[in-house]
């Protein structure tokens, strides 16, 4: 029931089209996981599992069974989860967790969109969202002079293909012209205060899946991220728990160190942020201001918000992001 309550509620709110299948992963869960109701849900081009919490969960078992099938699943996971209350939502949305609660609010941060529900209105968001190399291409751009597409590989890390596709999206969007000259294509990105004043509900969290792990050298080498790099470049105190980041395409690498949340101290743990894109550019060692902006934007902090603001100097409207 719970789970055909949330699909009404995607199709209704959201204006999904959306249709289940069996997910054969379900045979291989483990024991105590099976008891989940899980299905393959193909909705409007995109592919997600939507599992459908019991009544009663609460949100560290949520957590949990979020963190548990995104490590078996090949596609983003998404959770029913009707009993959430707002400090749970807003838990889930700062830890980038996609979750349905029927009736109140939906988020897909893979999808672009959300909806919440606010006094009787439905608030959504259905900006076009950028795709995850296109984004990562026009905030490097920004802040480049004209550029090849040479360049753009290098700083992020990919092919020459992908980066002919991402610079074509940008065309395509307005935020960047291409031009042949002496037999080489220079790319012409748009600059920063535009790219963030007229385009940034087009551009959306890096941050895809959030994870607990067991502090280790490895770990350790990480680049900082979240409110741990915002607290390096501001008056803010760092967190008691690290926050990293690492490319969606390794993170698979440190699934043996995970831990559940809460399992060790504070101080012997790490949050993990997996991205869509490279957390560093090639020219650079930390995590560029804008993706960690935009990494922070579900935090509803005023002490973060401000911080973010004195780095750019200005008031940004963040919040079109998510």
């Amino acid at each position: 029931m719970e789970m055909n309550e949330a699909l009404i509620y995607l199709q209704e709110a959201l204006g999904l089209s959306a249709k289940t299948k069996t997910w054969p992963g379900s045979a291989r869960l483990p024991l105590h996981l099976r008891a989940i109701e899980v299905r393959a849900v193909d909705a409007n081009g995109f592919s997600f599992l939507l599992a459908s919490l019991p009544t009663g969960i609460g949100l560290p078992e949520a957590k949990r069974v979020y963190s548990q099938l995104a490590l078996r699943a090949e596609i983003p996971v998404v959770v029913s989860f009707p009993d959430a209350d707002a400090r749970q939502r807003k838990a889930l949305v700062a830890q980038g967790i996609p979750f349905v609660c029927p009736g109140r609010q939906a988020f897909l941060p893979f999808m672009g969109t959300a909806c919440t529900e606010r006094g009787g209105a439905r608030f959504r968001n259905h900006a076009t969202k950028m795709s995850p190399n296109a984004q990562a291409a026009a905030i490097w751009g920004a802040a480049q002079e004209p550029y090849r597409p040479y360049d753009l590989c290098r700083a992020l890390g990919i092919s020459a293909s992908r980066a002919s596709e991402a610079i074509t999206e940008l065309v395509d969007r307005g935020l960047a012209r291409r031009e042949r000259r002496e037999r080489r294509v220079v790319v012409f990105p748009v600059a920063v205060d535009l790219l963030l004043s007229e385009h940034m509900a087009e551009l959306s969290s890096p941050v895809s899946k959030v994870f607990f792990a067991r502090k280790t050298p490895q770990i350790d080498y990480l680049v900082d991220a979240g409110e741990t790099a915002l607290a390096a470049r501001s008056m803010l105190a760092a967190p008691g728990m690290e926050q990293k980041a690492v490319l969606r395409s390794t993170w698979r690498q440190l699934s043996d160190l995970e831990v559940a949340d809460g399992e060790l101290p504070d101080n012997e743990t790490a949050m993990i942020q997996v991205w869509r894109y490279a957390p560093v550019f090639a020219d650079s060692s930390r995590v560029d201001n804008i993706s960690l902006a935009l990494s922070l934007a579900a935090i509803d902090d005023e002490r973060i918000q401000l911080e973010v603001d004195r780095m750019f100097g200005k008031e940004y409207p963040w919040q079109e992001a998510l």
